[in-house]
């Protein structure tokens, strides 16, 4: 209940500010994709703040495929 307020005072009380980050050296991994979420339907809607009916969480979800670069050689 900490985080209750009417439904009208949402946007100017509820948290909308990002706080998720994803860090890694910029020579050992690139990115395949990245994709964030706060409705459970792998889709992010702008200017909302959250927990929701729909999604009850109060963190987005922040996701991202990454894959190693390769910097050795792989013959022997």
């Amino acid at each position: 209940m900490n985080k209750a307020c009417k439904k009208s005072d949402k946007r100017s009380n509820g948290d909308v500010n990002p706080k998720d980050f994803i860090l890694f050296g910029k020579g050992d991994f690139a990115v395949e994709s990245t994709w964030k979420d706060n409705t459970g339907e792998k889709k992010y809607l702008e200017n909302t703040a959250f927990p929701t009916m729909d999604f009850p969480s109060d963190h987005g979800i922040l996701a991202t495929i990454i894959k190693p670069i390769s910097t050795e050689s792989c013959e022997a």
